[in-house]
Formats: structure tokens, C-alpha cells, sequence
């Protein structure tokens, strides 16, 4: 199991990746090849672009692929990076799947409620 600790210190958002088998940690990559949303770091607790930088970050270190983590962050930073509040927060391989079961069950209602209203 993977947990992402999110720390304030000193005026930097700092986000590490814990390995819960090893104890190691190690700074999460921001992933800036494939998306650059903030060249200043990461972000949370509002919608803007240290946040996106912060929901990609994540899902992309989550999934192992760009391609996933692509399609799911902006809607993953408006349910879960924007609600962080406090200077610290940790999120859980646990905690992530289950938000990612909650979009995608929002997504597939929106669908199907856009196309029972075009079908009337």
C-alpha cells in the first residue's frame, strides 16, 4: 500500500510517496512531461493549477500511466486535492480507489441523465 503525505513547510506544498511495506518515501514526481499545469509545485485546498498539478501527480504515480491519469485528475482535484484544508494531509492506495469509484459513478449518472434528456 502507497500513501501520499502532503506537508506545508516553509511556504512550500512538499508531497512525498510512502511504500507502507518498506517504509521508504520519496518525492512525488510532478510529472510536468506530460502535463505542466504549475512550474511552481504542487497545491491544494482550492481549484487552480498547483492543485491539477497535484490531482496528475498523484494519479499518474497511482496508475504507473499517463493515459489514466489523464483522463480522471481534473474531476480527482475537485473531489478530493480541493478539500484538503490542513498544512498536512495523507491519502491512501485505499482512499484514492475509492474516490475514482465515486467519479466514475458521477460520470456514468451524467451520461445517462444527458442522454435521457436528448432522447426527450
Amino acid at each position: 500500500m502507497t500513501i501520499y503525505v502532503g506537508v506545508r513547510h516553509e511556504g512550500r506544498a512538499i508531497v512525498s510517496v510512502v511504500d507502507r511495506e518498506t517504509n521508504c518515501a520519496s518525492m512525488l514526481d510532478a510529472g510536468r512531461r506530460w502535463v505542466n499545469h504549475s512550474p511552481t509545485g504542487f497545491e491544494w485546498g482550492y481549484l487552480g493549477s498547483g492543485p491539477a498539478q497535484l490531482a496528475f501527480a498523484i494519479l499518474l504515480d497511482h496508475y504507473g500511466a499517463a493515459g489514466p491519469a489523464l483522463l480522471f485528475y481534473q474531476d480527482f482535484k475537485e473531489h478530493v486535492i480541493a478539500n484538503f484544508t490542513a498544512n498536512r494531509w495523507e491519502l491512501t492506495t485505499e482512499e484514492i480507489e475509492t474516490a475514482l469509484d465515486r467519479i466514475r459513478i458521477l460520470r456514468s449518472r451524467s451520461q445517462t441523465e444527458a442522454t435521457w434528456q436528448s432522447s426527450t
